[in-house]
C-alpha cells in the first residue's frame, strides 16, 4: 500500500490506514506500506508498483479497467483552503492568489483548474503546508483532516494556519487494488463495512469523516 512522505507524523493519517490495515487483516492479508514518490498514488497502482492504495478520489481516469475500487467511499470528507493568518484571503479572490495542491489529491486539483486557479503541484500534504510557511505560496487546498494533522505536527505552521470556512470541494475517499485482488474485494468490503459501524474511539483525528453507513 503507498503512503505519502513523513506519512508516520502526520496522526490523521496513521489512524485512516491503520484502519484498513485491520481490515485487510481480517481477512487474512498483511499490509505493507511503501511511501511513495512524487507521482500520485494512483499512478503507482496503475503502473503496478504497489497492490492497493488507500486514497482514491475517482478524478483520475488512467487504467481504470486494470484497477478495481470499493463500491462505497471509507471517508466522506472535503479539500479545504488553508492559509497563513498573517497573511489572510478572501475565497471571492482565491483566482488572484499563488496555491499549492497536493499532487495525490486528483478532484482538488480538477476543481481548482475548473476555477482557473493559480497553483503548483507539491508532493504531499506537509510539502503544501510548508509552501505556505515559506511564503511560496498564499495558500495550500488538501484534505481537511490531513491538513490539519499537517499543519499540527509541523513546529513552524502550528498554530499560524487558519482554514476558510467553505469547503472548497467535496471528497469521497475509496480504495482501490490491482484487479487480480476482485475475488477478494468482497470479503474487504464486508471487514470494512464492520470496522466502520464499530467502535472508532481510537481514531478520533478522521472519525467525523468516516462513512459510518457505507
Amino acid at each position: 500500500m503507498g503512503i505519502p512522505y513523513k506519512f508516520t507524523r502526520n496522526k490523521a493519517l496513521v489512524e485512516y490506514h491503520d484502519l484498513l490495515i485491520q481490515a485487510f487483516s481480517d481477512i487474512g492479508y498483511k499490509v505493507v506500506l511503501t511511501p511513495i514518490a512524487i507521482q500520485s498514488s494512483h499512478e503507482m497502482l496503475t503502473s503496478g508498483e504497489v497492490d492497493t492504495v488507500a486514497y482514491d478520489d475517482l478524478a483520475d481516469e488512467d487504467g481504470r479497467d486494470h484497477i478495481i475500487t470499493t463500491s462505497f467511499p471509507v471517508a466522506l470528507t472535503e479539500g479545504i483552503v488553508f492559509y497563513s493568518k498573517v497573511r489572510p484571503i478572501k475565497e471571492k479572490n482565491l483566482s488572484k492568489y499563488r496555491g499549492a495542491i497536493s499532487k495525490n489529491n486528483a478532484a482538488i486539483i480538477r476543481e481548482a483548474k475548473k476555477r482557473n486557479l493559480k497553483f503548483i503541484q507539491t508532493a504531499s500534504p506537509f510539502h503544501c503546508i510548508q509552501t505556505v510557511v515559506e511564503k511560496k505560496a498564499d495558500y495550500c487546498i488538501t484534505i481537511k483532516e490531513v491538513g490539519k494533522s499537517s499543519a499540527n505536527a509541523n513546529p513552524e505552521s502550528r498554530g499560524t494556519l487558519l482554514s476558510l470556512e467553505k469547503p472548497f470541494v467535496k471528497v469521497p475517499v475509496y480504495v482501490s487494488m490491482k484487479k487480480k485482488y476482485e475475488k477478494d474485494l468482497p470479503k474487504f468490503e464486508t471487514a470494512l463495512k464492520v470496522r466502520l459501524r464499530g467502535d472508532l474511539s481510537k481514531y478520533p483525528n478522521i472519525r467525523p469523516a468516516l462513512n459510518t453507513n457505507p
